[in-house]
């Protein structure tokens, strides 16, 4: 399949070494973009499937777009120029006529299911989209909205999203986004001459949340040679790198704190809300605009098996109960203190 979609995959996926910064460089985590511009090699190998199925449905897009709509009213993977950023973008779909710019996203059944149940998408989704909004506004004139298309990969559902572009936020990406191409275009003349490529990269600061968080980190293909491996009393990666800096200890303590507090108050707001909620399926109006649809799931009794029952059967036979080890997550625990 990888060789099939070659030509298309590498302008999609956006990983080609040393290539001007463009729009979906938006969200990238500035060390991650300073190991590929300076070309070190990769120290993860990262599946390409879901990759390979995103392209697919990039393409299979693109042919109904051109198959339905003329060019002049509405269409596909489109050249957008943004002022000022170093390289142009890839629309998915450009509505012509009612001025909205689209994106085309896949995910896995239970991220969709997330991200539908709360009624929007990863705030990276959108600052791409503005600088094609932005881009399109400069070029063509008028207000654009911006829509994001959610497939579900699993089940070939579809859920849209749709928001008014912000110009403002817009003009900071650009000014974001050019100032780091000029940084790392620097540094990659610097390295070339007198320093190790990797020496270089330690300049720019890490922007992911480290491995088991997710995006960009659990997927990055500089992974390993980014986060260190623990080795004392039992830390982690993300603890190894402020192992020595009291000041960043301190932050993350101030960041546990405060998020706890505020998971206290989210888990019984939404305890309340839920008894509200409780057995009034249907579709219901929202305060802020939209519908919401409720389903009362789950409730029904199932039959598991009964451990006490079973340790007691055996104890009365005579017989000794099979143990195991079970390895406890470790945590710290935070006493706030004057």
């Amino acid at each position: 399949m990888r060789d099939d979609l070659a030509e298309y995959v590498g302008p999609i996926q956006d990983r080609r070494r040393g290539e001007a910064l463009g729009p979906s460089s938006a969200d990238s985590c500035y060390k991650q973009l300073a190991y590929k511009y300076l070309g070190v090699a990769p120290s993860n190998v990262r599946s390409t499937d879901a990759a390979d199925i995103g392209t697919l449905l990039h393409l299979g897009w693109s042919a109904m777009i051109r198959s339905m709509y003329d060019p002049s009213e509405r269409e596909a993977d489109v050249r957008v120029v943004i002022p000022g950023m170093p390289r142009p973008g890839a629309a998915d779909d450009v509505d012509w006529e009612h001025r909205i710019v689209t994106d085309l996203k896949g995910a896995s059944d239970r991220n969709w299911q997330a991200l539908v149940n709360r009624g929007d998408v990863y705030p990276s989704y959108w600052r791409q989209l503005t600088l094609y909004a932005y881009g399109l506004h400069i070029g063509h004139g008028g207000d654009w909205s911006m829509r994001v298309v959610l497939l579900n990969r699993d089940t070939g559902e579809r859920a849209e999203f749709v928001r008014e572009a912000d110009l403002e936020e817009a003009r900071a990406l650009v000014a974001k986004l050019v100032g780091r191409h000029e940084q790392l275009s620097a540094a990659a003349s610097f390295s070339a001459l007198t320093v190790d490529p990797l020496a270089v990269v330690d300049n720019f600061p890490r922007e992911g949340r480290g491995p088991g968080s997710g995006m960009p980190c659990d997927w990055c293909e500089f992974l390993d040679l980014c986060w260190p491996t623990p080795t004392v009393d039992g830390g982690t990666p993300q603890s190894e790198t402020v192992r020595d800096d009291a000041e960043q200890i301190g932050r993350w303590a101030q960041e546990y704190l405060e998020a706890h507090a505020e998971e206290s108050k989210a888990s019984s707001r939404k305890s309340d809300a839920q008894a509200f909620l409780k057995g009034v399926d249907g579709v219901y109006p929202l305060p802020d605009g939209g519908s919401v649809k409720i389903t009362t799931v789950g409730g029904e009794p199932s039959r598991v098996p009964d451990c006490d029952a079973m340790r007691a059967r055996l104890e009365e036979a005579g017989e000794e109960v099979p143990m195991t080890w079970r390895r406890r997550s470790s945590y710290p625990r935070l006493s706030r203190r004057k």
